[in-house]
């Protein structure tokens, strides 16, 4: 869906194979890549530590900027498909 008004955009990696299929997980990954992207659990509010006992809600999403320039965007695209094209099914 077309974002409403911001430069970033959420993604839901769970359906990716693991170790990508988390935040962090598609971060480490992407950064060896030298694409950044912000793993959803930075944006996860936990006052008080209050949820200790289960993980973050927003484990499996990760935060694309699409703020640089056009030239950027592209070459971080194509870095992050050479990341996941190998390990789909077919």
């Amino acid at each position: 869906r077309a974002p409403d008004g911001t430069f970033y955009v959420w993604g839901n990696v769970s359906q990716l194979p693991a170790p990508l299929n988390d935040g962090m997980g598609f971060f480490r990954a992407a950064l060896e890549k030298k694409v950044i992207v912000v793993p959803g659990e930075f944006f996860d509010v936990n006052p008080g530590k209050r949820r200790a006992s289960r993980g973050s809600r927003f484990r499996q999403y990760v935060r694309f900027s699409f703020g640089p320039s056009m030239e950027t965007m592209e070459l971080a695209l194509k870095r992050l498909e050479e990341i996941v094209t190998p390990l789909l099914p077919g």
